[in-house]
């Protein structure tokens, strides 16, 4: 009896006593308004653009709760709100300037983190006109969830197993100073693939969310991806008339007025979970400097390098190749007339063409060594192990030593072929090509 009438106490508001009263019951939508006890609930009183909380207490065996000696003043608005299994719960604004005395009743629902019963009615994308002079545009969004079941979604931000379980938003490649307004009160978010995941609880019935970010860009167009993480009866997407938007699975419906400003509407409907939609948008105002730099932002550094590696690479197998064809092609023709028979002069011009062939040497083996060290060095520059100057003056080292071996093989090649050609012209004597004459 005596905790019957302790919490039945009134609660004194404001800095002294008035004579507004708010009773209310705490009640369980889920389980058919049955009356919620011993539960904490919280008068909180807004004014002159703040709020703050005035006193707590719990409610009795009853779901029962009652706030008295309250200012009744026209400035100032009260609302009763409360906790329940993970989710915030928060009555309507309940005005005591007209009449002292209000009766509330407040609802909570059993949480699930099952999101099969929820779903977005409408989804308004606004994009607003671009800062050239920041090479940005900003981007505000509007969502109506409906839960049409009879428990309260209410996620997980743990990634303990990969993406959260928790309300997802979509967000476009690059998107930062995200800004979240309603909806979004008392609630946590965090970056995921694609966009973000926060804690925010949805109840039976429509929930209203919105946000507003900004994007960069550093060309006259843009893909605007969007994916839908849930089923969507609707999208709507507003951009400047300027911006010659376009999307394929969004057909334009004309010129439309918000705020005073003509947009255009790019609109669909009955999307599934999972699906994406990208609208392309075009004539984007560039700055100075983003006209003189955006070219070369497209193609990084590395791109270059590993394509002169490639080219290199390609040249000396073509030649080395060719190489290889030329030598077999002179070797099956000397074979051809092995069956010739050779004088002793002869016989001294083939043995000293075999004595001044190229002997096998270890410089294409250095030369492929190296190649494989340019490799490894680039791949470990990329990777970051390798700090830039050490990988300018290893990579100039080895590219030197390349261009020595590659020299010095071709001067050795060169020597040999003059020495075989003289070879070969000092043994067609006159009387040796008679005699082959007659013998053919």
């Amino acid at each position: 009896l005596l905790c019957l009438l302790a919490s039945a106490v009134p609660a004194q508001a404001g800095n002294g006593a008035g004579t507004g009263t708010i009773r209310g019951h705490l009640v369980n939508g889920t389980h058919n308004n049955a009356p919620v006890a011993n539960q904490s609930v919280t008068l909180q009183m807004a004014q002159d653009g703040s709020a703050r909380d005035l006193t707590t207490l719990r409610t009795n065996s009853q779901g029962a709760f009652l706030f008295t000696g309250l200012s009744t003043a026209n400035t100032i608005k009260y609302a009763v709100y409360t906790r329940y299994q993970g989710a915030q719960y928060v009555s309507d604004l309940i005005d005591l300037s007209k009449q002292a005395e209000k009766q509330i009743e407040l609802t909570v629902y059993d949480a699930s983190s099952d999101s099969a019963n929820v779903a977005v009615v409408q989804a308004t994308i606004l994009i607003h006109e671009p800062d050239a002079s920041k090479g940005t545009f900003s981007v505000s969004e509007i969502y109506f969830f409906q839960n049409v079941g009879r428990t309260t979604y209410v996620g997980s931000l743990n990634a303990s197993q990969g993406r959260p379980n928790a309300l997802l938003f979509s967000l476009p490649q690059g998107a930062r100073n995200v800004a979240l307004a309603q909806g979004f009160n008392s609630v946590e978010a965090v970056q995921v693939a694609g966009g973000f995941a926060c804690d925010a609880a949805v109840p039976p019935g429509e929930t209203q969310f919105s946000f507003s970010f900004e994007v960069p860009y550093q060309s006259t167009s843009y893909d605007f991806a969007y994916t839908f993480f849930y089923p969507t009866v609707q999208l709507s997407v507003l951009t400047p008339p300027a911006l010659q938007a376009s999307s394929g699975a969004l057909p334009s419906k004309g010129l439309m007025t918000a705020n005073n400003h003509p947009y255009l509407l790019l609109q669909n409907q009955n999307f599934r979970r999972g699906d994406q939609v990208h609208i392309k948008l075009q004539g984007l105002p560039l700055s100075s400097n983003q006209s003189q730099s955006s070219g070369l932002i497209l193609v990084p550094t590395w791109v270059w390098i590993v394509s002169g590696v490639l080219v290199m690479l390609v040249i000396i197998v073509l030649s080395s190749l060719l190489y290889h064809l030329f030598q077999r092609w002179r070797e099956g023709k000397g074979h051809g007339r092995q069956h010739v028979p050779r004088r002793p002069s002869a016989e001294r011009a083939e043995s000293a063409k075999a004595s001044l062939r190229p002997k096998a040497t270890p410089t294409s083996d250095e030369q492929d060594r190296l190649l494989r060290q340019l490799l490894e060095l680039d791949k470990a520059f990329e990777e970051g192990r390798l700090k830039k100057a050490e990988y300018t003056e290893e990579r100039a080292r080895i590219k030197e030593r390349l261009r020595v071996l590659m020299s010095l093989e071709q001067e050795k090649e060169h020597r040999s072929r003059s020495k075989e050609h003289q070879a070969v012209e000092s043994s067609r004597s006159p009387s040796s090509g008679k005699r082959r004459t007659e013998k053919s």
